[in-house]
């Protein structure tokens, strides 16, 4: 299939996350009626007794709307833009990684030599299908960057012949978005390919807790299809489930479901929900644990042919890992002092897995004093080493200096530009089959022949144009001074092994209407 042959050419390793609430003015979607790109003159009609035809035609009845014109291109972002909302911090970072990205390409000579210019429509959590209604009657000319979590709503309409708007999101979450036959990611999550890296990584270094592992899933559709593919694909992987739970969007009982895992005896946790409830159950876990009894087992007798211990010697090589009582000579009580390299945290029984919404700059020192044994995933190289990565600085460049210099990045801004950057590819394309034209239809045929892409280094490489995801992973943990990597344990490089992508069976038709395209199915 495919597949097969386009994973024989992504083992390359490859060069490369929202908790602030973006405060729109007045909370309202800005006005978008901006220039026509063509408005025909209407000749006032000369009076004449003949009868006259009072049907308007309809290519005049209206100006035509395309969002582009010989100097300006304009897109849409959709996010969760609206302070307050109990499921989602919102998603500001995309907002702020498309500005920044304009400013980029304008400041470089444009798109195509016009200038780009980027629209926000506030889905507001709930109103996501409003959203694509309001963008499909706008006067812009594609969807670029766009984050929101019930990203699924509405897509109906954004594949109708009467809209059909190029869609290049940071990410496709629902199953039904991963399906449109019109978007495309750079680094795309499929629904019928998934990740199984981290949970065979896990099973092979923590073998005893791999065959007790748990899970919750929040009650919303699009946790729980994202999470039926997480455990199938991990399960494949080497993980057994032995506890899953679903958990209210608010006011869950934490403290009840750390519990529930104690009782069950699980050892391993994975999460694919946010990182704030991740902290919840994480702080009651460490609850738990400092009410359970602790015990002074007794030493082994030693057997009397056992010689006495010898006293330690001074001599000793430097850099001995272990004493005669086999800990480690370093004292835990002491601190690293600065600029001293922090060591990599020692593995436990357990283990907590998480994905990329884990992986936040600010989050990394909270969270490291009640999860030593956290693990992150991630598809890309991470922030703590940009090396030579051009994209990688100019996303943070721009957002810093052109934006806002108090913005923090993370993953989802940083797969906003990489799909604004997949979408400047498309449209060069368009521009150069076509010798200069530039549609929408133009754009996604073009868009349609990517299927070789590594986001100009961001990361791994991938098939946007049927929807197979990179097989690269990294995996982090959080450390009082900030994340470390932990496998692989070379910086500047990832995991590709091409069987790290399994293909789901029992999960892979969740959340997708048969009646609609499916992009997947092109692909196989």
């Amino acid at each position: 299939m495919r597949l097969a042959r386009f994973l024989k050419l992504a083992i390359a390793p490859f060069v490369l996350t929202v908790a602030l609430a973006l405060v729109v003015t007045a909370c309202k979607t800005p006005d978008l009626q901006g220039p026509v790109v063509s408005s025909p003159e209407l000749a006032t009609p000369t009076p004449t007794p003949e009868p006259q035809d009072t049907v308007v035609p309809g290519p005049t009845a209206e100006p035509i709307r395309s969002g582009v014109s010989d100097a300006v291109i304009r897109i849409g972002v959709i996010a969760d833009s609206s302070t307050g909302n109990p499921v989602t911090g919102g998603s500001e970072a995309a907002w702020l990684a498309m500005r920044a990205w304009a400013q980029a390409v304008n400041s470089s000579g444009g798109l195509g030599g016009r200038d780009v210019e980027v629209v926000l429509f506030d889905a507001n959590v709930f109103d996501h299908r409003a959203a694509i209604e309001e963008a499909c009657e706008s006067d812009i000319f594609a969807l670029v960057g766009s984050y929101a979590l019930f990203d699924g709503d509405g897509v109906d309409l954004l594949n109708d012949q009467s809209c059909l708007l190029p869609d290049f999101p940071a990410a496709a979450l629902s199953p039904a978005r991963r399906s449109s036959p019109v978007t495309f990611v750079s680094n795309p999550t499929s629904n019928t390919v998934w990740q199984a890296g981290p949970a065979q990584f896990m099973s092979e270094r923590f073998p005893v807790a791999a065959a007790a592992v748990g899970t919750v899933v929040l009650d919303m559709p699009v946790a729980f299809y994202r999470a039926q593919r997480d455990i199938e694909a991990a399960t494949a992987g080497g993980l057994n489930f032995a506890f899953q739970a679903t958990a209210d969007v608010i006011d869950e009982d934490y403290d009840a479901l750390a519990s529930a895992m104690l009782e069950a005896q699980v050892l391993g946790i994975t999460w694919s929900a946010d990182r704030n409830r991740l902290m919840e159950l994480l702080q009651a876990r460490a609850d738990l644990f400092e009410q359970l009894p602790t015990f002074d087992f007794p030493a082994p007798e030693e057997e009397p042919t056992t010689l006495p211990e010898e006293e330690p010697d001074d001599t000793s090589e430097a850099g001995s890992d272990e004493t005669g009582e086999g800990e480690p000579t370093a004292d835990p009580e002491v601190e690293p002092q600065e600029g001293e390299a922090v060591e990599e945290p020692a593995d436990g029984p357990t283990f907590v897995l998480c994905g990329a919404d884990c992986y936040s700059q600010s989050w990394a020192a909270e969270v490291a004093e009640l999860g030593s044994d956290l693990w992150v995933s991630i598809g890309v190289l991470p922030f703590e080493e940009p090396g030579d990565n051009v994209e990688l600085v100019r996303y943070v460049l721009f957002l810093r200096e052109e934006v806002d210099e108090e913005a923090e990045v993370d993953l989802i801004g940083l797969s906003s530009w990489a799909s604004a950057l997949l979408f400047e590819e498309a449209v060069n394309r368009a521009m150069f089959t076509s010798g200069g034209g530039l549609t929408r239809e133009l754009v996604i045929e073009s868009a349609r022949t990517i299927t070789e892409w590594d986001g100009r280094g961001l990361h791994g490489p991938t098939n946007p144009a049927e929807g197979i995801p990179s097989p690269c992973f990294l995996l982090m943990s959080p450390t009082p001074s900030g994340w470390i990597r932990r496998h692989p344990a070379t910086p500047g490089t990832m995991d590709c092994d091409p069987d790290n992508l399994v293909e789901l069976v029992e999960s892979a038709t969740l959340g997708v209407d048969p009646s609609q395209p499916n992009t997947d199915e092109a692909s196989s």
